[in-house]
């Protein structure tokens, strides 16, 4: 009876402690099989009843042991251990605990902002309203409710991905609360308050629970720079840093722009960026220090000629199409400055034509993201890539 009473403490520590790692701290090594997914939505949904069954069973098991000192002494240690597993992945180490909601939702326009120009920032326009959410306060909250012209949106960011994707969060007429859950597959999974479905960040795809097979609508959003974004929208609203997490934004804000590394295991090997875009069906990638370097690039994908531009300074990717008044243009890189070789018209990154015969004409923008590598192409596995 002895032998089983340290089974069960032993099966007790062990489920909490596979329950806590399968979606917070996961090894690079699991994080690459779609089954953690399986295991961690387990765990997460029976380790109160795997609880309860193994501590009714030790309580049963107390009163029929012949208790000794060494028995007790290993007892205690078993319990304090699954106590501290506890505590560690249910009160600390775990991502509502890790990464706070916002405290302070404040907006302020162009000429009150105090967020630095720099900064990557998520942008939306909608019905004449634009909004723009600084990516290192997406970074360190994972996602944010919020809403623009009357429309309730999710705002998110996933950090092992660094991909930012904003979701219309309306399903059966209630705009759904989230709370992170944690990183499974090396992309955020968040949990809606009301069903407790799991919802993953890339995608807005509900993927585990009650409305599993629920997709999220897509909003339509832009991501770049600050300064780029004003340029563009100088009436845009700004969201400005939460007092209560400041030190928290400014690592972030480096650890973005590869001024900061954040040392530890799970974060060892940095991969590629890429720009990436999803066109007829079909996805497209560009390697992000070719096209920093390149600054323009055209490509075909399906019936679509595209512009792939990054910024002088290399913060951020556009993409667009080149068909302009049913005519597809070419464009060229001349001293510095993007023109078509039609009508030699200039053009801005931001798809502006300012100056020449097509002066006040704008590219059509096509969604597009700025990720790693590893999370474009587990999402998008068909994906093909411009050489």
């Amino acid at each position: 009876m002895t032998l089983i009473l340290f089974a069960l403490l032993g099966l007790l520590i062990l489920a909490e402690l596979v329950k806590g790692l399968s979606a917070n701290g996961t090894p690079p090594l699991l994080q690459k099989y779609s089954w953690q997914l399986d295991l961690a939505w387990t765990l997460w949904s029976s380790i109160g009843a795997i609880r309860i069954v193994v501590l009714l069973a030790l309580i049963l098991i107390a009163f029929l042991i012949p208790w000794t000192v060494l028995t007790a002494v290993g007892a205690i240690i078993c319990l304090s251990l699954w106590g501290g597993i506890y505590w560690l992945f249910n009160r600390f180490w775990v991502g509502k605990y890790k990464f706070l909601p916002i405290t302070q939702k404040v907006f302020a326009g162009a000429e009150d902002n105090q967020v630095d120009l720099n900064v990557q920032i998520i942008g939306v326009e909608h019905e004449g309203e634009k909004k723009a959410y600084p990516a290192a306060m997406m970074f360190y909250h994972h996602h944010m409710g919020d809403e623009i012209a009357g429309k309730p949106i999710c705002v998110t960011y996933c950090g092992m991905c660094r991909s930012g994707r904003v979701y219309d969060n309306v399903v059966d007429g209630s705009a759904l609360q989230f709370t992170l859950v944690g990183a499974i597959t090396f992309n955020a999974i968040l949990r809606d308050h009301v069903t407790g479905t799991w919802w993953r960040q890339e995608t807005g795809e509900a993927v585990k629970g009650p409305l599993k097979g629920t997709q999220l609508a897509d909003v339509p959003f832009e991501q770049m720079s600050l300064k780029n974004w004003l340029e563009k929208h100088p009436d845009s609203a700004v969201l400005q840093y939460d007092p209560t997490f400041q030190p928290k934004y400014n690592f972030l804000t480096k650890l973005l722009a590869y001024e900061a590394s954040l040392p530890g295991w799970h974060r060892q090997e940095t991969p590629p960026l890429i720009l990436g875009a999803q066109i007829e069906g079909q996805a497209r990638a560009y390697d992000w220090e070719q096209l920093k370097k390149r600054r323009l690039v055209m490509d075909t994908v399906g019936s679509r000629s595209l512009l792939v531009l990054s910024d002088a300074e290399g913060t951020s990717g556009f993409v667009y199409d080149r068909q302009v008044k049913g005519e597809v243009l070419d464009f060229e890189l001349a001293d510095g400055l993007i023109k078509d070789t039609k009508t030699g018209s200039t053009w801005t990154p931001l798809g502006r034509c300012i100056d020449g015969n097509l002066k006040g004409v704008e590219l059509t923008q096509i969604q597009s993201y700025q990720q790693f590598l590893r999370a474009w192409v587990s999402f998008h596995n068909n994906t093909s890539f411009y050489e």
